[in-house]
C-alpha cells in the first residue's frame, strides 16, 4: 500500500500528472455548471408573482421644461384668438403646446372658453374631447385629487365615438383601462391600435405552445404601435402572475417577446428615465413596464420531469 501510494503521489507530481489533474478539475467544473442550468426549477419559486413593493412616488411624471409665463400667456392668447377665427388646427396645436409645457391651469382655461362657446357639446371637435381628456389625465397623475381616470377616459371615449379608428384615442383608452386594472378591456383597445397600424398579432388571439426558439421580432414599421406592443406585454404580463403551469410559462415568454420587439425597435425611448417624460404613461404603468424590464428570460426554463 505504502509503494503504490508513494508512486501514485510521484505520479500526481509528475508532468503528465499535473495535466491530468488539470483536466479532472474542469470536467468536474464543467459537470457542475451543466447540473445547475438544467436543474429542475420550482415556478413558484423561480417566477414572480407581483412587482417588488416600490414606492411608486419613483415613478411620478418628469416635469416639464419650465418657461417663462410671458411665453405661457402668449401661447394662451394665441390658442384663443385661433379659435375665436375658427382656425380649429391651430388652436389644438397651441393647447397641446401648453399641455406640454406643464400649462395645465392655462390650458383649462382655453378648453373650458372653447367648450362654452359650442352650444351643442356633441358638435365639439373629437381633437377637443381627447385634448380635454389628456388635461384631466395629466392633472391627475399629477395627484390632482380632483380629477381622476374615470373622466378621462369619459372625454377619450366621446372623442372615439366621434372618431373610432383614430390611433392615438385608442392608445390612451388602453392606459386608462390598464392604469384602472381592467386589463382585458387595455388589451382590447391596443389589439385594436395594431390592426389600425397594419400589425399582425394572429399569436396573442390564442395562446399557443412555444419555446423561445420561436420567438422573432419583425419590425414595427408604424412607431405608434409600439406603446400597444408594450401595453400587451403588460398584460401578458398581468395574466402570467394569475396563471398556472404551462400557461403561465407560455404568457411570460409572450410578454419578454414583446418587450424584446419595443426594445430592439426603440430602446432609448422605452427606459424609465425617458418614458417618464411621455404623458401617455401612468406610474403604474411605469412601475410595471419597469418590473417587466427587470425580469429575466432564464425564469422560463423548462421543468426537467
Amino acid at each position: 500500500m505504502t509503494q503504490k501510494y508513494e508512486n501514485t503521489v510521484n505520479f500526481f507530481n509528475s508532468v503528465p500528472g499535473r495535466i491530468l489533474s488539470h483536466l479532472i478539475a474542469v470536467l468536474l467544473t464543467l459537470g457542475g455548471v451543466w447540473l445547475f442550468h438544467n436543474r429542475p426549477l420550482n415556478y413558484s419559486q423561480t417566477i414572480p408573482l407581483t412587482p417588488d413593493p416600490i414606492n411608486l412616488e419613483i415613478y411620478n411624471k418628469k416635469t416639464p421644461v419650465s418657461y417663462s409665463a410671458n411665453t405661457v400667456e402668449t401661447e394662451k392668447k394665441l390658442a384663443i384668438e385661433q379659435f375665436s377665427k375658427n382656425d380649429i388646427q391651430a388652436g389644438k396645436k397651441a393647447i397641446e403646446s401648453l399641455l406640454n409645457r406643464g400649462a395645465f391651469l392655462e390650458a383649462k382655461e382655453v378648453l373650458n372658453i372653447l367648450k362654452n362657446t359650442v352650444n351643442n357639446n356633441n358638435n365639439i371637435d373629437p381633437d377637443i374631447n381627447f385634448l380635454y381628456g389628456r388635461l384631466v389625465w395629466e392633472l391627475a397623475q399629477d395627484g390632482n385629487r380632483n380629477y381622476t381616470v374615470d373622466e378621462a377616459l369619459y372625454f377619450w371615449k366621446k372623442a372615439v365615438s366621434q372618431s373610432p379608428n383614430y390611433i392615438l384615442y385608442q392608445n390612451a383608452i388602453g392606459f386608462a383601462y390598464y392604469t384602472k386594472g381592467e386589463f382585458k378591456k387595455a388589451y382590447d383597445a391596443w389589439f385594436k391600435v395594431l390592426k389600425l397600424s397594419g400589425e399582425t398579432l394572429s399569436e396573442t388571439e390564442i395562446l399557443q405552445k412555444i419555446s423561445t426558439e420561436d420567438i422573432t421580432t419583425p419590425e414595427v414599421e408604424q412607431k405608434d404601435a409600439l406603446n400597444a406592443y408594450a401595453g400587451i406585454g403588460l398584460v401578458m404580463m398581468k395574466s402570467a402572475q394569475t396563471s398556472q403551469g404551462n400557461e403561465q410559462r407560455e404568457r411570460w415568454l409572450r410578454a419578454l417577446q414583446y418587450r424584446t420587439k419595443v426594445m430592439n425597435e426603440a430602446a432609448r425611448e422605452y427606459h424609465i428615465p425617458q418614458l417618464r417624460q411621455n404623458w401617455l404613461w401612468s406610474r403604474v404603468a411605469l412601475r410595471d413596464w419597469d418590473f417587466l424590464m427587470r425580469t429575466d428570460w432564464n425564469i422560463l426554463r423548462k421543468k426537467n420531469n
